[in-house]
């Protein structure tokens, strides 16, 4: 997620529980584009040894070839090409989940992305553009390349994050492709993650916003998957938890309003997530200081009825 699962972001699961493979935030690939600065440091100085796949956005066979061709290079495990990002500035651009108006292009990038190097080429996707019914042709383009994994988003493009979740489209993918195929979109907790592998036979699931509300969502999901009880964070491992991510910016010196507009982009997905009634994300949102911030976090985290799971 742009701007948000940085290096930084992913040092930080090391110590609250990592997922099994990592993908990195979108590359964005046109005719100038290079292996950007933020991706080079994410391949060299994260922490983790745990596989790391690139992901590509673009429309452009050769120039995503180029790319590809280059992160052959690097010390990473995969690249992974997105084509459902839903977002309209994205859309607009001819990239992302648009390119599913266009398989015959798929075909080209994908083409070109296997012959381009021999890292696995996996796939990052929507059910269709339009309606769900477009998803029988998309799964026949994928079908015929040797793509490594399919991550599926159960949405259509124009769906964005409201659309009704479509379970069957998991089923549909397994019988059509030899590769995994993982599941992705609204994953909020670690149970709904296991319910849906069990449900729809995927071979695992993609947890994008869910890790930024509750970093230990993959502990979790481990615990639970071994018959364990999951870790049920408290109000101080949440504090603990939002002053790690106030030192992603140590020693750049940014203004109080950089860093409070930094932190509020990882402090609201948890307001949300944690807090029912709604105060609690109302004032991370309205606070116009540091100390307000902080404050208000400090407030909310060691209230008697803190609840993990929806306090209020």
């Amino acid at each position: 997620m742009c701007g948000l699962t940085t290096r930084h972001f992913f040092n930080i699961l090391c110590d609250f529980g990592e997922p099994d493979e990592y993908i990195s935030e979108f590359l964005r690939v046109h005719p100038t584009a290079t292996i950007c600065k933020k991706i080079t440091d994410l391949i060299e100085n994260r922490r983790s040894t745990r596989p790391l796949s690139i992901q590509l956005l673009g429309k452009d066979p050769q120039h995503l070839a180029r790319i590809a061709e280059q992160l052959g290079n690097c010390a990473i495990h995969g690249i992974n090409l997105n084509l459902g990002c839903p977002v309209p500035k994205i859309r607009k651009k001819g990239v992302g989940g648009s390119l599913l108006v266009d398989l015959n292009t798929v075909d080209s990038i994908i083409s070109a992305l296997l012959n381009s190097t021999n890292l696995p080429i996996s796939v990052k996707t929507r059910i269709g553009y339009w309606h769900a019914s477009e998803f029988d042709e998309i799964l026949k383009h994928l079908s015929s390349h040797s793509i490594s994994k399919l991550y599926l988003h159960r949405r259509t493009v124009r769906g964005l994050y409201e659309e009704q979740i479509d379970l069957g489209c998991i089923k549909l993918a397994k019988a059509e492709l030899r590769c995994p195929v993982i599941a992705n979109g609204d994953i909020k907790t670690a149970s709904e993650a296991l319910h849906i592998i069990e449900e729809t036979g995927a071979d695992g699931v993609m947890i994008g916003r869910a890790a930024i509300s509750n970093p230990w969502i993959f502990r979790q999901i481990c615990s639970l998957s071994h018959s364990s009880q999951a870790f049920i964070p408290s109000g101080s491992d949440y504090l603990d938890y939002i002053e790690r991510l106030k030192n992603f910016t140590d020693g750049t010196g940014p203004s109080e309003h950089r860093m409070l507009s930094s932190m509020k982009k990882y402090a609201v997905p948890i307001a949300d997530f944690v807090d029912k009634v709604g105060d609690f994300s109302c004032k991370i949102r309205r606070a116009e200081t540091l100390r307000e911030f902080h404050g208000a976090c400090e407030k909310f985290f060691t209230a008697p009825d803190f609840n993990a799971f929806g306090s209020g």
